[in-house]
């Protein structure tokens, strides 16, 4: 399920053209603060890669998963290390 925090979001829309799979259209009615909003037209074609809630400036999005690959497992903080994990892998 993929969540986006109304308060949060600015309508920078950076979700919509990061998706690969087109899983967001942006709303044609502006919210109470007069932005208009993206949200998950097709969230069925949605492969929770995460790109979104990467690239939100506001982290406004959360998918609903349980483990994301740039996220350290013992403690849930952002893992700066990442990169060097992906090198050692590959």
């Amino acid at each position: 399920m993929i969540n986006i925090d109304e308060d949060l979001c600015k309508g920078c829309h950076l979700c919509v053209y990061i998706c690969y799979r087109n899983v967001y259209d942006i709303a044609s009615k502006p919210n109470k603060k007069g932005v208009l909003l993206p949200y998950p037209k097709d969230e069925k074609e949605c492969t929770k890669c995460g790109d979104c809630e990467l690239i939100c400036p506001d982290q406004a999005i959360d998918l609903d998963i349980e483990t994301h690959w740039w996220v350290n497992e013992k403690d849930s903080k952002f893992n700066p290390n990442f990169s060097k994990k992906e090198a050692q892998n590959g």
